[in-house]
């Protein structure tokens, strides 16, 4: 590893080969600093989605590409009793390139022992399929439903379920939205960091698919001031242009906080490596071309905190992994970054597309998504 100046000595460094991803750095930024990551988790794979393994729309269905087709995790069910014959189900998605790989199934769980009582691997198909099992020798057992995805390849690894009917003990329509009760666990992580640059520089935990956790909020220290704050990620895994997924809120020592809106069209895009070209995209490409960059630029004041909110009603929670603040300030809470920057013609982008409080107008940003996606006037 290549030594570290006495500043940075407060880094977990990890090192990158490729394009975008750097080694530590031997010259210290003076303009950039990295905002720390709080103690993160692995996130969960579990997610409710509206696009299949071909990023095709479809009804609202309960995913396991919440991360990619390489998240693997078991969600399950609260324990019911078993009061009829059948339990009914959709599933879709797939166990392998060929099948039969045992990786990604539906269960039956005796709640008490904890032994597998039925099994349905995933189907091998994009679409529902309907399937069902007998429970009729199980009635009265306390069971739960599991569903396993334990296939970590980035092809035919994905599985999902649309419905479970077990009668008057458990009825679930994920086109509804996440059922209480059902444990989708995050694995804690350390953090170890990884550096993306040239342009603007960020580094960002390893292991985070997104700050945003499951319970949909995170706030993150301050304590400074900053001319601008560079969030990277600014994309989400579903939705459709006009849908709000959550907002950013920085909060200062005094007065009101200045929230933005995470908008698909406008400060979120799909997990594309090519950006949308609507005028109404204020997202910049950055040296990983998975995850461009949004820029805001908060008042003078000393912020506080920055707090990162998903929207309440099941959208899809954004993905931002880092963030980048334009600050000299000495805070425990900021870390060094490598001494590169953003071009002439980036930096001329970054003073037109910055966010400010009331800037730019909301409703001219709406109008241009509706024309620049073809979308009706009372789409939103």
């Amino acid at each position: 590893m290549i030594p570290c100046t006495s500043r940075a000595m407060v880094l977990l460094c990890i090192l990158f080969t490729g394009a975008g991803f750097t080694e530590e750095p031997t010259s210290i930024s003076k303009k950039y600093q990295a905002l720390k990551s709080p103690p993160t988790t692995a996130g969960t794979t579990w997610a409710l989605l509206d696009r299949d393994g071909a990023n095709r729309a479809i009804e609202p269905y309960f995913s396991s590409l919440g991360q990619g087709e390489a998240g693997t995790g078991v969600a399950s069910s609260p324990p019911f009793v078993i009061a009829d014959d059948e339990i009914s189900f959709t599933i879709c998605g797939h166990d392998g390139a060929g099948g039969g790989e045992g990786k990604n199934y539906i269960a039956l769980v005796d709640a008490r022992k904890g032994e597998m009582l039925m099994q349905t691997a995933a189907p091998g198909h994009d679409g529902m399929q309907q399937r069902s099992w007998n429970v009729r020798p199980h009635q009265g057992k306390e069971v739960r439903i599991e569903i396993h995805d334990g296939n970590s390849g980035s092809a035919y690894g994905w599985m999902g379920i649309g419905k479970i009917d077990a009668g008057s003990s458990l009825t679930i329509d994920f086109r509804q939205g996440m059922p209480d009760g059902w444990e989708r666990p995050e694995r804690s992580v350390d953090v170890r960091y990884e550096t993306i640059a040239p342009g603007v520089p960020f580094k960002r935990s390893v292991s985070t698919f997104t700050l945003i956790p499951n319970s949909g909020q995170i706030e993150l220290p301050c304590g400074f001031s900053a001319r601008r704050l560079f969030f990277l990620g600014g994309t989400v895994s579903g939705g459709q242009p006009l849908q709000s997924c959550g907002a950013i809120e920085v909060h200062y020592a005094t007065g009101s906080p200045d929230v933005f809106p995470l908008i698909i069209g406008f400060t979120l895009d799909g997990r594309y490596k090519r950006l949308s070209s609507s005028k109404a995209s204020y997202l910049h490409p950055s040296a990983d071309p998975y995850q461009p960059y949004l820029v805001v630029a908060p008042r003078g004041d000393r912020i506080e905190k920055i707090r990162l909110v998903a929207s309440p009603d099941h959208a899809p929670i954004p993905r931002i992994t880092a963030i980048t603040c334009e600050s000299e300030a000495d805070n425990e809470n900021l870390i060094p970054l490598p001494d590169c920057g953003p071009s002439a013609t980036e930096e001329q982008w970054i003073r037109s597309h910055q966010l400010a409080a009331g800037s730019p107008d909301l409703d001219q940003i709406i109008q241009t998504i509706r024309v620049d996606h073809k979308l009706a006037p009372n789409d939103r």
